[in-house]
């Protein structure tokens, strides 16, 4: 296996000098996480531990930076006995302008990233913030795949799960949001668990206004008013009932493609442009449409 060049330099991989190390150990350490390989080039074990550090550096370029320490470098050797390194290779994690953790001898990749995760941000934690910051700007819509994807990653986090619900919630999706807040345990029953109790609550409220229950109780009489039903449809809709909404105009428009000459049709179309990226309800009335047409 060939050298690892120690003076090799990339963006987050940076070979510590007499020069450099007071800004790349206390300075980056205070935004980044900095993993301080005390290496050198006299021993196979340490080329190795350096070449599977390299590589996980790459794969985390906004997380850490790799400080390479050349112990065979006599300046090096002094800066390796004040962080107490007894035998190379060793690595010291430091954040925030002091030691954190750390090992001695050759790790595997996957030991590495299993002893770096406590101190690396999860996947999901982006995307927490991401959706965090759509759902205090009311933009429910483009929360959705985020809030999603969050969900798919860390399903055990109780906060992407009530993230989640919120943005259901928010969307009118009730059915699927009450599902995932019975799964919340007790000791995630929060303030914000609280809160989304009560929105299910003002939801399934506001679910049947007078304008519906009146559309409701003439459709009893005449059920088959394609005017009635077209505006019960566009009444659920504007009460977040999408999905009764798409199924009462999908009901005709198997009968009769060109109902109301294209107005049904029209209708349902506008009811799914309106909703999220993402939203399932959306994605199977769009699939149940496109059989219809072709």
């Amino acid at each position: 296996m060939d050298n690892l060049n120690l003076n090799q330099q990339t963006n987050n991989i940076v070979p510590i000098t007499a020069e450099n190390f007071q800004h790349e150990l206390l300075t980056v350490s205070q935004t980044k996480l900095v993993v301080i390989n005390f290496a050198t080039q006299r021993s196979g074990e340490s080329i190795n531990l350096s070449e599977t550090l390299a590589k996980i550096a790459t794969q985390y370029p906004q997380d850490l930076n790799l400080a390479i320490v050349d112990c065979d470098d006599p300046q090096m050797q002094q800066l390796a006995m004040q962080f107490g390194v007894q035998s190379l290779p060793t690595v010291i994690l430091f954040k925030d302008g002091k030691g954190l953790n750390g090992f001695a001898g050759e790790q595997t990749e996957a030991q590495i990233k299993e002893f770096l995760s406590p101190y690396l941000p999860k996947p999901e934690d982006k995307l927490i913030q991401q959706v965090a910051a759509l759902i205090q700007e009311h933009n429910f819509q483009d929360a959705l795949l985020p809030a999603k994807e969050a969900f798919q990653i860390a399903p055990e986090n109780a906060l992407c799960k009530k993230q989640l619900i919120d943005v259901l919630l928010s969307l009118g999706q009730n059915t699927e949001a009450e599902a995932l807040l019975s799964d919340i345990g007790m000791i995630d029953q929060d303030d914000y668990y609280q809160s989304l109790v009560a929105k299910l609550e003002l939801n399934k409220e506001a679910a049947e206004t007078p304008e519906i229950q009146a559309l409701r109780q003439a459709l009893n009489e005449q059920p088959d008013n394609l005017e009635l039903n077209i505006q019960l449809a566009v009444q659920l809709h504007q009460a977040q009932q999408n999905e009764e909404a798409l199924d009462i105009l999908m009901a005709i428009l198997v009968k009769d493609l060109h109902a109301q000459d294209g107005e049904v049709k029209k209708t349902l179309m506008d009811i799914l442009a309106t909703m999220a990226k993402g939203d399932a309800v959306a994605t199977k009335f769009r699939r149940k449409l496109y059989s219809l047409l072709y």
